[in-house]
């Protein structure tokens, strides 16, 4: 979760609209959350407004720019985490959010990508120094950009991703321990996040040691990553060869709902 996002506000009146918070940086200090600064003054709520409209990303370093209609996003294969991005927002006079505070939902920008292994057999099974490298060149940095229909009810946002730079570099994994007569995979550690609707070229490879012996393997990648989902790639160690056994595709990473600002985030709150 990140501690820190920019967001744009607006309101109408009367058919007119108006700017009120021009792309501030909001960020948690103690224990809330805080937009004052020199350059950042409070703003009040205009009990003439029709209506708000609210849209942010996170974290700063990451949007580039942000307006009413339009949120550009920087995103780059990371192993850190995902940039974000609020669902739209907006708040009408007379209904129980005017005038108080706001609760903006992040979704998640990049897709993430994760391994796990099956062996089940009588021993422990040590893998180790993983790899998965594509055939061809993906993408790796790339410009997320958010429009803004505020005439929809509720408002939506469309995204589209512009590739900027390419890469053939092998995602590192961290080992992993299957335990004996262990059916279910076991995942490395490892997430990694990448940029989201990559033309993935059909061949990769898996490389890796099992027990001290070097294994390596070309698979089938099918899979085009979505914005915000989770790919999972499941290889089998029963036979000589690994192979690929079948890929979990999820629609989110984790359910965040019940973390507070401030809290700390562990696996124990992800519901993998």
């Amino acid at each position: 979760m990140c501690d820190n996002f920019k967001v744009n506000t607006s309101l109408e009146m009367k058919g007119t609209r108006m700017s009120v918070m021009d792309g501030y940086e909001v960020k948690f200090k103690a224990d809330e959350w805080s937009y004052v600064t020199e350059t950042q003054h409070i703003v009040y709520w205009n009990g003439n407004a029709d209506r708000y409209l609210f849209n942010a990303g996170a974290p700063i370093d990451s949007v580039t720019s942000i307006s009413t209609s339009e949120m550009k996003l920087y995103l780059e294969n990371n192993t850190r985490g995902s940039v974000l991005a609020s669902t739209p927002l907006e708040v009408k006079n007379g209904t129980a959010e005017f005038g108080n505070a706001v609760g903006l939902r992040f979704n998640y920008v990049h897709s993430r990508i994760r391994v796990g292994f099956i062996k089940n057999v009588a021993n422990e099974t040590t893998i180790s120094d993983f790899t998965l490298t594509p055939a061809n060149e993906i993408a790796s940095k790339a410009n997320a950009t958010y429009t803004y229909d505020w005439t929809a009810t509720p408002p939506t946002a469309s995204a589209s991703v512009n590739v900027t730079a390419t890469s053939s570099a092998a995602f590192n994994y961290k080992g992993v321990t299957i335990p004996a007569n262990t059916e279910t995979a076991v995942l490395s550690p490892t997430r990694y996040y990448c940029v989201p609707v990559a033309n993935n070229p059909s061949n990769w490879t898996i490389s890796f040691t099992c027990d001290g012996e070097a294994k390596s393997a070309s698979f089938i990648n099918d899979k085009a990553w979505e914005i915000g989902k989770e790919y999972i790639y499941i290889f089998s160690l029963k036979d000589i060869t690994p192979k690929l056994v079948y890929v979990l595709s999820k629609d989110t990473y984790f359910d965040c709902n019940d973390i507070l600002p401030g809290d700390v985030l562990s696996d124990a709150d992800m519901t993998e």
